[in-house]
C-alpha cells in the first residue's frame, strides 16, 4: 500500500494539472508557455512531499517553522487532493454516457451525424452556456477546497472537551458517578510532537477522572516515536489507573517494541488481551483490553472477537465476581460492535480509530459525509444496542495530513450512572 500510495497521489495531481490546463485553454489570453508556469507549483509541492516524506521523517521543527514552511505545503496537498477527488467522481459519473458515444463515433455515418448535430447554432449556444457553468463551478470548487484546507489545517489541533453520562444497567451504587477520561489516536510523529502530547496530558490530568483509557494508535508510523509519548505521559495520573491498548498504527512497524516501551516507561497499563479488576468501595469493575490488527478494515473483526471470547472464557472460569460485575472493553476499532453487543458481555466499549472522519465536507445530525462513513456506521460519539454501550472517540491526532474539518480533536469524560 505504502509503495503505491505516492503513485496514486501523483496520478491525482496529474488529473488536476491537465484539467486546469484545459480550463486555461478556454481563455482568450491563453499561451502554450502557461503550461510551464502552471507546472511549477506542482513540481515544487510534490518535490516537497518527497523530501518531507523520505528525508525529514524525524525532523521536529519549531512552531513558527511549521507555519511558514509546512502549512503552505499541507494546504496545497489537501486542496488539490479534494479537487482531484471531485474531478474523478465527475469523470466516473460521465463515463457510462461517454463510452457509447465513443463507440458510435467509430462508424463514419454516425460520427458525421453527431458532428452535424454539434454544429447547430442552438446546440453551440447550449454548449457555451454549459462551458461557462463548468468554468465557474471549477472556480468555486477551487476556492472552497483551498479555503477549507486552510481552515482545517489551522484548526486541526483546536480540541473539544466533551462530557457524556452513560447509563449502565444494574450498576452497583458504589460505581455510580465513576468518571473515565477517554483519549485515543495520538499518532505521535511528524504532526504530534512531545510538547503537543504534554499539553493533552495536562488537560487530561485537569479533568481529575477516576480512570483514564487510551484505546490505541499511540504512534503514527515510527515505533521509536513511542518514547516521546512516554515522556509526555510521565506525570499522567488517575486514582484508579490508566489503561491502554494497541491500535493498528502501533503494529505497522513493531507492536511488541511499542508495547514494551509503554509498560517500562509510562504509567499506562497496557492490556494486550488482558484485564484488570478495580475495586471501588467493595464493588468490582473489570477492564478488558484487546490487541488490534494491522489491517484498517473490518476484515479482521474475527481475530479481535477471538481475543475477546478467549478472555471472557478465562475470566468466567477464574474470577468469581466477573459474571456479575460491570465490564468495560478497550477495543481500538469500533467495527465489531454489532458482534460485541450480540454477545451481551460488555456494558461499555471504548474505541477510536475513525477520527470522526477527520475530513467531513458535510455533516448534519447523524449524517456524516466522510471516508470513515463508507467503512462503518460507527464513526463518533455514543451508540447503544441492548444493554451494550459504545463510545467512539474522534481522537486527538491526525493521519495523512494535519487537517480536520467538521470533527475537532476530542478529550472525553464519561460519567457512569
Amino acid at each position: 500500500m505504502w509503495v503505491t500510495l505516492p503513485f496514486i497521489l501523483l496520478a491525482l495531481q496529474a488529473l488536476v494539472y491537465h484539467t486546469f490546463i484545459g480550463f486555461l485553454k478556454t481563455i482568450k489570453i491563453y499561451k502554450p508557455s502557461y503550461r510551464w508556469w502552471v507546472l511549477a507549483p506542482f513540481i515544487l509541492f510534490n518535490g516537497s512531499f518527497i523530501v518531507f516524506g523520505l528525508l525529514w521523517r524525524g525532523f521536529n521543527p519549531p512552531a513558527w517553522f511549521r507555519v511558514i514552511e509546512f502549512y503552505p505545503f499541507y494546504i496545497w496537498m489537501a486542496a488539490t487532493f479534494f479537487i482531484s477527488l471531485w474531478l474523478l467522481v465527475g469523470k466516473i459519473i460521465k463515463l457510462p454516457f461517454k463510452i457509447p458515444i465513443w463507440i458510435a463515433k467509430l462508424f463514419k455515418p454516425i460520427r458525421e451525424r453527431i458532428n452535424n448535430f454539434k454544429n447547430r447554432k442552438a446546440v453551440k449556444q447550449v454548449d457555451m452556456s454549459r462551458r461557462k457553468f463548468v468554468r465557474y463551478a471549477y472556480m468555486g470548487l477551487t476556492a472552497y477546497s483551498f479555503g477549507a484546507a486552510t481552515y482545517g489545517i489551522i484548526k486541526h489541533d483546536s480540541y473539544e472537551l466533551t462530557k457524556r453520562e452513560i447509563k449502565i444497567a444494574n450498576l452497583p451504587p458504589a460505581l455510580i458517578g465513576l468518571t473515565i477520561t477517554l483519549i485515543s489516536d495520538i499518532h505521535a510523529g511528524q504532526y504530534m510532537n512531545e510538547n503537543d502530547i504534554r499539553e493533552y496530558a495536562d488537560i487530561v490530568n485537569d479533568m481529575k477522572s477516576d480512570i483514564i483509557c487510551i484505546p490505541g494508535d499511540f504512534v503514527n508510523f515510527q515505533s521509536q516515536d513511542i518514547h516521546m509519548v512516554n515522556k509526555a505521559f510521565k506525570d499522567l495520573n488517575a486514582k484508579n489507573g490508566i489503561y491502554g491498548t494497541l491500535g493498528n498504527h502501533d503494529f505497522f512497524q513493531n507492536g511488541d517494541y511499542v508495547g514494551k516501551a509503554i509498560n517500562e516507561e509510562s504509567p499506562v497499563q497496557l492490556l494486550r488481551n488482558q484485564h484488570r479488576k478495580i475495586s471501588v468501595n467493595g464493588a468490582d469493575l473489570f477492564i478488558l483490553g484487546v490487541d488490534d490488527t494491522v489491517s484498517s478494515g473490518k476484515t479482521q473483526n474475527g481475530v479481535v472477537l477471538d481475543y475477546i471470547d478467549r478472555m471472557h472464557a478465562y475470566l468466567l472460569k477464574n474470577e468469581p465476581t466477573y459474571a456479575a460485575s460491570p465490564k468495560i472493553l478497550l477495543c481500538h476499532k469500533p467495527y465489531a460492535f454489532d458482534d460485541i453487543a450480540a454477545r451481551n458481555i460488555f456494558d461499555l466499549t471504548l474505541s477510536g480509530h475513525t477520527h470522526g472522519g477527520q475530513v467531513v465536507p458535510f455533516k448534519f445530525g447523524d449524517f456524516n459525509l466522510s471516508f470513515a462513513a463508507t467503512v462503518s456506521k460507527y464513526i463518533e460519539g455514543h451508540y447503544k444496542t441492548g444493554k451494550s454501550n459504545m463510545y467512539v472517540s474522534r481522537g486527538i491526532g491526525t493521519v495523512g495530513l494535519p487537517i480536520r474539518i467538521n470533527c475537532p480533536p476530542e478529550v472525553t469524560q464519561i460519567i457512569l450512572s
